[in-house]
């Protein structure tokens, strides 16, 4: 007993180092998790597909004056912003700010059309992003996170619009 009493803890020591990394993945996973916990579209998933898709996540980081994407570029990706200011811009509507929670670009994703609206970076900003494919698979195979993305897209795009089918 005094043997495997003194054999566990050399291996606790030996493993240290490979354990204290699965931790710093799983705290930077925690924040995006949270970032993402509190986008309207994912508030009907379960944990398992929040924790699936926060693993999938990128962070892309965007100097002020940057552009994100322009009007008519094609949705490559859906964006939760992490820190920092950015503008969106829409043709005959005034600027609306974008800050930290905020989240764009599932339009040109779900309706499968060109970007709806310009992205600027008003300062140096970080970004979670997902892609697109990733992005469709958690959305549109979950039924209540469907509905929370229809019913965003038609809010933003007007009423008349809100109807269409995902």
């Amino acid at each position: 007993m005094i043997v495997v009493g003194a054999l566990l803890p050399a291996l606790a020591l030996l493993s240290w180092r490979a354990l204290s990394r699965i931790d710093a993945a799983a705290a930077v996973r925690a924040g995006e998790l949270e970032l993402l916990r509190g986008v309207s579209i994912f508030a009907p998933l379960p944990p398992p597909a929040l924790e699936s898709l926060a693993a999938r996540a990128e962070k892309r980081h965007v100097k002020a004056g940057e552009t994100v994407f322009r009007k008519g570029d094609p949705g490559d990706a859906f964006y939760v912003v992490g820190e920092g200011t950015l503008t969106l811009s829409l043709d005959g509507t005034a600027p609306r700010r974008l800050q930290q929670g905020d989240f764009f670009g599932e339009i040109a994703l779900l309706r499968d059309v060109p970007r709806t609206a310009t992205i600027t970076a008003e300062t140096d900003s970080e970004l979670l992003s997902l892609r697109r494919d990733d992005f469709l698979l958690v959305v549109t195979g979950h039924a209540g996170a469907s509905a929370a993305a229809a019913a965003v897209v038609g809010a933003r795009l007007g009423t008349s619009r809100a109807r269409v089918p995902l």
